[in-house]
């Protein structure tokens, strides 16, 4: 799965529209659209921002696991 279609896999589990998650991020829908699309790659720091604006990790985004870890259990991790 890339990086793109993960994003609106998530997204859209959480029932967000491109403009919400766009407004959360701090990108104009048009650019988060062609994240999703895959047609741009994000910086670092606007990928960062996606992960946590949906509350996963964000090797999950960049395809680094395919383990989805929501918020809640990333913190049970880092508090053992």
């Amino acid at each position: 799965m890339s990086f793109g279609s993960r994003i609106v896999s998530v997204r859209k589990k959480q029932n967000l529209s491109q403009s919400d998650l766009a407004l959360k991020v701090g990108v104009h829908p048009n650019v988060l659209g062609r994240y999703e699309r895959d047609l741009a790659v994000p910086s670092v720091e606007v990928a960062a921002k996606i992960a946590k604006a949906l509350d996963v990790s964000l090797d999950y985004v960049s395809e680094l696991t395919d383990v989805e870890l929501d918020r809640i259990v990333l913190n049970r991790i880092q508090d053992m």
